[in-house]
């Protein structure tokens, strides 16, 4: 199937009985490893939707629609007597074209503006479900927890998520439709693919977090089994600061320093990061990292 092309323009209403059948196609059809199936019932949900249980103060659904046609829902539900809880699931094939930020604009659009006593929009995202992290991001919500095993996995064992929130302080500074943000490093991979100058790290495999201009990145190589960066990205340049063991011989020895990459695009489409470091000890160098796709 042909990708869909451009931005997709983006509707969202109140889904009517008539919208039931589609609606639990979508739930299963969205689904996957990361983000499991609501397990709508279309009979069931066309008696609920005509009876308005999908439309009180606990729980509302929106139906999205993209030019025109339906493409998935949304779920906002109410935790607590401050929070409430987002959960979106787009059809495969309209993934991409930026309708899942622009659905969570709405969401939030209207929910603050509708109730005076909700503070904070909230969402989860399984720590492998790097495009729903970047939809997040996107529409302006924080990354403020993990959550350690709290995703039970069909293929056995648990996982972790991300939370996200947007609060009404946030949406009351427009920051949820801020398209002058930074950069976006969340959710990507670079590898090594130079070594300009400075002592060489074969395997060099770089993962970024990232909340507004907060950047984490975790990292390993050979010889280096574990480290750890945190800096601040402006204009498309990371300040940071590292620290990282290293192995000599059987033991693990401790390297800390800091350094700046500066982000740019190749040919190709891809990032690079251009990274100049200097460690404690005076030793310095220059690699450039290049993003991995997935």
């Amino acid at each position: 199937m042909a990708e869909p092309r451009g931005r997709a323009e983006v509707h969202l209403r109140m889904p009517v009985a008539d919208d039931a059948d589609w609606m639990a196609a979508a739930d299963a059809s969205a689904a996957t490893a990361f983000a499991p199936p609501l397990g709508l019932d279309a009979e069931r949900l066309a008696t609920e939707l005509a009876e308005g249980t999908w439309a009180t103060d606990d729980r509302f659904a929106w139906a999205v629609l993209l030019d025109g046609s339906p493409a998935g829902f949304a779920v906002v539900v109410r935790e607590g007597p401050e929070d409430a809880r987002v959960q979106l699931r787009i059809l495969p094939a309209q993934r991409g074209r930026g309708a899942g930020r622009d659905v969570l604009r709405r969401l939030a659009d209207h929910h603050f503006a509708a109730d005076d006593t909700l503070l904070r929009l909230t969402g989860r995202a399984h720590e492998r479900n790097v495009p729903m992290q970047r939809v997040f991001h996107a529409a302006g919500f924080r990354m403020e927890a993990r959550y350690r095993d709290t995703f039970e996995q069909a293929s056995g064992g648990r996982a972790s998520e991300w939370g996200y929130a947007l609060t009404r302080s946030d949406w009351q500074r427009d920051r949820h439709r801020s398209d002058a943000a930074e950069l976006d490093l969340h959710g990507l991979t670079f590898v090594l693919e130079e070594t300009a100058e400075g002592p060489d790290l074969p395997g060099l495999v770089v993962r970024f977090l990232q909340e507004g201009r907060r950047t984490l990145a975790r990292y390993d190589a050979d010889e280096l089994p574990e480290g750890e960066l945190a800096g601040i990205l402006h204009g498309g340049v990371l300040t940071y600061r590292f620290l990282h063991a290293v192995e000599s011989g059987t033991d693990l020895e401790t390297a800390e320093g800091g350094g700046i990459m500066r982000a740019q695009r190749r040919d190709d489409g891809r990032l690079e990061l251009v990274d100049r470091w200097t460690d404690a000890e005076g030793q310095h160098g220059r690699r450039v990292l290049v993003e991995r796709r997935t």
